[in-house]
């Protein structure tokens, strides 16, 4: 028998007697390299470096006296995989929690108890002798309570260059490991578009020591994956865009410092604010826009032109972005060619609104002088007309990030690990791997 909000629960004999045979024959257990992968993920959630950046949390730290229920935890997404929890579980025997409903919902539905204990039996076996957190029969805390610090800032290092709305394989483990080669990483975050969700072809990366991260922000040549890489301080980063007066992200936010909400900066700048369905909508009445003591320069825009973009494949051997150019020039003026190094296809603008007319002249394709390659044109995709015009965005707030950031850099001199090359841009040939 059993009391719950003080109601006697009756449960028959022999139903207790199932129950035990049930779960003598269902004993769950992990294998050896998933139970150190739990135990990561549990003292990763407990982290410095993750909890300057996660208020769930913090939250969660700060209240009985710092512990954190398994119960709790077991509802994190990676631990759920890496325990086997399936995706409805059962809820015969299932773990505490209060009735009361989320405003926002019906709450989630319960956890079976045996997936509970099998999280608390793997992480006290994992941190027995652990000098950061420490565990009794139902949870976990910090020894040391957190103090909030934003020490990370001068620690963390922008990155771009990775493949827009494609996730980094292994769950960014292998990105984690890759920057792992030049310093201690303590924290990598994928950026996303708030709206959408989609991975944007950016990370943060943050070290131990911010010796490290200069080291790396200096770098000109990373390659992941055989995508170069462009790397410079989050410092640098976050003064571009704020000397642009663009938006800042929260991620990209310095601890101290006070930024207009999203709302504040759309009324501030003149712009509509976009709706859940991406129609503008009205800011709210009476909504006073926080004022700053020196107003910013406008942001820099970059200007979509319809029918200017047309995607060309078949690049092959060591064509150059000069070869390129000359090639399409046939189909209209061009302004830039964006290619990655080694890659066999990639966009080209046009300074005219032509795309149409380009791809139904020479839909038997355009021949590369000098070589037997023929270059086959075609729409461009939305997505790909999104992420084209958001590299180039990028592109422009980099350069200027990393000049300001190392004054040595003379003019002509190549920024380093551009994604792609534009007209103006150091020429160079495309050696294939």
């Amino acid at each position: 028998m059993s009391i719950a909000e003080g109601i006697p629960q009756v449960v028959a004999a022999a139903d207790m007697q199932v129950d035990a045979a049930a779960n003598a024959t269902e004993e769950l257990s992990l294998d050896s390299q998933t139970a150190e992968k739990v135990v990561a993920q549990v003292k990763h959630y407990f982290s410095d470096a993750n909890l300057n950046h996660d208020s769930y949390m913090r939250k969660g730290v700060s209240m009985h006296d710092g512990w954190v229920p398994f119960s709790n935890l077991i509802r994190f997404n990676k631990l759920r995989q890496l325990v086997g929890v399936p995706e409805d579980p059962k809820t015969e025997e299932t773990s505490s929690r209060g009735s009361k409903k989320d405003k926002r919902g019906p709450p989630p539905p319960p956890i079976a108890k045996k997936y509970v204990d099998l999280l608390a039996s793997v992480v006290k076996d994992g941190v027995t002798n652990e000098d950061s957190v420490e565990v009794n029969d139902t949870g976990i805390r910090r020894k040391v309570p957190y103090v909030e610090s934003g020490e990370w800032f001068a620690r963390t290092v922008h990155v771009k260059g990775l493949p827009y709305g494609e996730e980094p394989a292994g769950d960014a483990a292998g990105l984690t490991a890759f920057f792992a080669q030049h310093g201690e990483v303590t924290l990598l975050r994928l950026r996303r578009n708030p709206r959408t969700k989609a991975f944007k072809g950016n990370a943060l990366v943050e070290f131990a020591t911010v010796e490290q991260a200069e080291e790396v922000a200096q770098m000109t040549d990373l390659e992941y994956s055989g995508r170069p890489l462009t790397v410079v301080s989050l410092s640098a980063y976050h003064d571009v865009k704020k000397a642009a007066g663009e938006y800042m992200h929260p991620e990209l936010r310095k601890p101290g410092e006070t930024y207009l909400t999203f709302e504040e900066w759309c009324a501030a700048n003149g712009r509509e604010l976009p709706s859940a369905n991406g129609k503008p909508r009205k800011s709210k009445k009476g909504k006073e826009v926080e004022k700053v003591e020196t107003p910013p320069p406008p942001p820099k825009e970059i200007v979509v032109v319809p029918g200017v973009l047309v995607k060309f494949t078949g690049v092959e051997g060591e064509i150059g972005v000069t070869e390129l150019k000359q090639a399409l020039s046939v189909a209209g003026a061009v302004k830039y060619v964006d290619i990655l190094p080694g890659a066999s296809e990639g966009i080209v603008r046009f300074k005219e609104p032509v795309a149409t007319q380009a791809i139904e002249a020479h839909a038997d394709g355009l021949a590369v002088e000098g070589s037997e390659v023929v270059l086959k044109l075609g729409a461009v995709g939305k997505d790909e007309e999104d992420a084209f015009y958001e590299r180039a965005k990028e592109a422009s707030e980099i350069a200027t990030a990393r000049k300001a950031s190392n004054p040595n850099n003379k003019k002509g001199k190549r920024a380093g690990g551009n994604a792609s090359r534009v007209e103006g841009a150091p020429r160079s040939k495309r050696p294939r791997m």
